[in-house]
């Protein structure tokens, strides 16, 4: 299943591919350059070892993907049966139940990244494919969520996961640890964000999003920064604890980031800024 179908509004942000290209070989089979955050490193908790020498297989919507993960940060990905790729991997987890699988696949010379997020307790699984690259734009992440099943003993009439609209019309404060910025989820297929910026008073963006309901009160949220240096963000969002863990992923001209986040959030006024 592919996201929501959104107008594209792109400003005059590009760079060539081969530049790209030259980002992902310099950056990305090196974890130490791509992986570490310069915000959400405060509240984002430790790698677990809970998947250690486990093996999941995703099945849905005619993909398959399997991670057969070894010693901490590292898994052997596959999909629909081929070779295996070991990939160095984020293993995340807020509550020892539901995990968010994040990695870099090798071998793409524009750079690809599959996140996984688990519910062990259900069975039921969401796959986010990103890319760098898409039709309008070189720099732009692309991406196709899936939804299904692992493999094993889980309940066979759990609920998927889907896109949802639940969160549409609430606003969170989220704390980073060195920055708070405000979300505001406006639309079922857009956000807004804002934060105090010392430069310019404010800074604020519209973004398209895409939200997927995991339990109740959980929720993995998406988005690209479309008017800016078209990463995506995704943050798996615990509304019993207002506590969230994701990723930002994308390349520019002289970087790379596949790295993992998380904050503490507060509700917050949808009608005001700040």
């Amino acid at each position: 299943m592919k996201t929501k179908p959104k107008w594209y509004r792109k400003w005059d942000l590009d760079v060539p591919r081969e530049v790209i290209e030259a980002s992902v070989a310099k950056y990305g089979a090196d974890p130490e350059k791509y992986s570490h955050s310069s915000i959400g490193e405060t509240y984002c908790p430790p790698d677990s070892d809970a998947l250690c020498g486990k093996t999941l297989v995703f099945r849905g919507e005619g993909r398959v993907y399997s991670f057969a993960f070894g010693e901490l940060h590292a898994v052997r990905f596959s999909e629909d049966g081929g070779e295996e790729t070991a990939c160095w991997c984020n293993v995340k987890t807020m509550d020892g139940e539901i995990f968010l699988v994040n990695q870099l696949i090798p071998g793409y010379a524009c750079s690809r990244q599959v996140t996984l997020i688990a519910d062990m307790k259900t069975g039921s699984a969401t796959v986010c494919d990103a890319h760098v690259g898409t039709e309008h734009s070189n720099i732009d992440v692309g991406r196709e969520f899936f939804f299904g099943r692992l493999d094993g003993a889980f309940p066979e009439d759990g609920a998927l996961h889907c896109f949802t609209d639940e969160l549409v019309g609430k606003a969170i404060d989220w704390d980073y640890g060195k920055i708070v910025i405000k979300h505001m989820y406006t639309s079922n297929l857009y956000y807004t964000y804002s934060h105090p910026s010392p430069n310019y008073g404010a800074w604020m963006a519209t973004n398209p999003a895409d939200y997927v309901k995991i339990r109740d009160n959980i929720y993995l949220f998406s988005f690209v920064e479309e008017r800016q240096h078209g990463l995506q963000a995704l943050f798996l969002i615990d509304l019993n604890h207002y506590h969230d863990i994701g990723c930002f992923y994308g390349v520019s001209a002289d970087h790379m980031t596949s790295a993992c986040i998380g904050a503490k959030g507060t509700p917050a006024p949808l009608t005001t800024i700040f």
